[in-house]
This record gives structure tokens, C-alpha cells and sequence, in this order.
């Protein structure tokens, strides 16, 4: 079978591996979700309050004894929010943990089925890097990922309907912004996986590579071997830290790219309120610009964009 048709057969595979996993835990990833919506409203009444008190001591200039309600509100919202986002990491976390047993005893089913000679013909270190390391990574997809990519479009969705509220072209301006964050993502991690599938492999060798040695020890020794195979390991060792240094350095590459956009995006925003409230813009609903509803605008555009930076963490 060619290269290209085992890589598309495992990568076939992996999916129906991922399907299969994330639909027995599918009520508590859902609860995860649900409650980080929660956790969204909460954070839109919090910046409500605080554009609120703001404009009412600035502008309306009532006193602070005044403002309990919005105080209490704003406080209330805070804690609330902390709240959703520690149960929210409660559901996730027992998914992913509960996922990761199933992983671990399908694993273990499968060697018990297989025949003690194809186990001689595998490398003992890279099967227990397998079961335990490659299971441990799969913490991030379950735990973070799977939720997080609906919270990436609920959340940015629930915060443009806000903004729509007030603001119709400001609403625009985040509609405007969104997609290109995900499309520079996409054509960074393109490159990205290449290299991501070179860094397991690699670790994969060196533990079994590694953990081989330090078995065969006292034959390496007694032929004078250990010497060579202390360069050997040295030298997998630096290859693999090349490895890393490429993943590292596409990670980073993709977080600037989504700062870049993600701060022309809410400058754009800052300036266009910014010259509405000096009374430069008259055209469409800049007229109807207030401290108020300009800065809870302000406030909700970092929100907006929040939920793609922990999808691409």
C-alpha cells in the first residue's frame, strides 16, 4: 500500500478513535459547554454593570452611595462567572479523564490479543511511551478542544447579538474580523502537522531507544558498547530536540497571528467609538454613541475574540 494511503487509512482510523470516545462522554462534554455559555452571560452582565456605574458617575454624576444595585450586580456577575468557568473545568477535566481510562483498557485489550511474537518485534519503550504519554496527550482534546470549539462559536455569537443591540456597525466590524483569525490558524496548522506527527514519532523512538539501553545495560558493558551507545542516545536526543523547536516555533508563529488580527480588530473598534464620542463621525449609529454603550462595546471586543485564543492555545 502506498505511503499516501496508510497515512489516509490511519488517519481514518484516529477519527472514528476520537468519534467513538467523544460520544460516550458526550453528556458531560455538552454540560461543560452549556455551563461555559453560562459563563459567558455572566461576563456580559459583569461589563453591563461596569459600563453602567461608569456612565452614571461620570456623565450623570450621582453619587457611588447610590450605586448598590450595580455594585452588587457587577460583584454578583464576577463571582458567578468564576464560578461557571470552575465547573465548567470540572465537567471537561472528568470527561477527558474518564476517556482516557477507555483509551488505556482498549489498549491493553489489543495487546492481550496479540501474539507474543509480535510483541518481540516492538520496541517495549515505545509501547509504554504509548499507553502512557501519547494517552496523557489526548488530556488537551477532551479537557480543552472539544468543548472549546463550540464555545468558539457560541460565545462570539451571543456577544455580537449584544453589540448588534447597541451598535450595529461596531457588530459589523467583530463579523468582519472573525474569519480571518480561523483562516490564518488553518493555514498555520497545515504546516503545523506535519511537523506534530514527526514530534511523536521521534519521541517514540527515543523512549524506546533509551529505555532498551538502560535494560541491556550490563551487556552493553560487558562489551565495552556503552560508550557508542551514549552518542547514539545523545544524538536521537538532539533530533529530537529539533523536533520540538519546529513545533515550538510554528506554536508561537500562530499566536502572533492571532494577536495581529485580534488587535486591528479592536483598534479599529476603539477608534471609530473614539471618534463618534468626539462627534468626528455623524454617519449611521455614530450619533447614538454614549460613554455607556461605546464602552461596553470596548469592553465585549476583547471577549469576542477570547474564546479563539484558548482554541488555538
Amino acid at each position: 500500500m502506498p505511503d499516501d494511503s496508510i497515512s489516509k487509512a490511519r488517519a481514518k482510523t484516529g477519527r472514528l478513535l476520537l468519534k467513538d470516545l467523544s460520544q460516550k462522554q458526550r453528556s458531560r462534554l455538552l454540560l461543560a459547554v452549556f455551563v461555559g455559555v453560562l459563563a459567558t452571560i455572566a461576563m456580559i452582565v459583569q461589563w453591563f454593570a461596569l459600563a453602567k456605574l461608569t456612565y452614571a458617575l461620570i456623565i450623570e454624576l450621582q453619587p457611588l452611595t447610590e450605586q448598590f444595585m450595580l455594585i452588587a450586580l457587577m460583584l454578583l456577575s464576577l463571582l458567578l462567572r468564576a464560578f461557571f468557568v470552575r465547573v465548567q473545568e470540572h465537567y471537561s477535566q472528568w470527561a477527558s479523564m474518564t476517556a482516557r481510562e477507555d483509551l488505556r483498557e482498549q489498549i491493553l485489550y489489543a495487546w492481550r490479543q496479540t501474539s507474543a511474537l509480535q510483541h518481540s518485534q516492538h520496541s517495549p519503550g515505545a509501547a509504554a511511551s504509548q499507553l502512557i504519554e501519547d494517552v496523557e496527550a489526548m488530556d488537551g482534546y477532551f479537557a480543552r478542544f472539544w468543548p472549546q470549539q463550540l464555545l468558539a462559536v457560541l460565545t462570539p455569537v451571543l456577544i455580537v447579538i449584544v453589540v448588534f443591540y447597541y451598535n450595529w456597525l461596531a457588530a459589523l466590524f467583530l463579523v468582519l474580523a472573525a474569519p480571518l483569525i480561523p483562516l490564518f490558524m488553518v493555514l498555520v496548522g497545515l504546516g503545523a502537522e506535519g511537523i506534530n506527527q514527526t514530534f511523536f514519532k521521534q519521541r517514540q523512538r527515543l523512549a524506546g531507544h533509551f529505555l532498551d539501553r538502560v535494560k541491556n545495560l550490563t551487556t552493553l558493558k560487558l562489551f565495552a558498547a556503552d560508550t557508542a551507545e551514549r552518542k547514539a542516545v545523545e544524538t536521537q536526543s538532539q533530533d529530537y530536540r529539533q523536533v520540538v523547536m519546529k513545533t515550538l516555533k510554528l506554536a508561537f508563529l500562530s499566536s502572533a497571528v492571532l494577536e495581529f488580527f485580534t488587535s486591528v480588530a479592536i483598534a479599529s473598534i476603539a477608534i471609530y467609538i473614539g471618534f463618534a464620542l468626539f462627534g468626528s463621525i455623524s454617519w449611521g449609529p455614530a450619533a447614538d454613541i454614549t460613554l455607556f454603550s461605546g464602552l461596553f462595546i470596548l469592553l465585549l471586543a476583547p471577549e469576542f475574540f477570547q474564546p479563539l485564543r484558548n482554541l488555538s492555545q
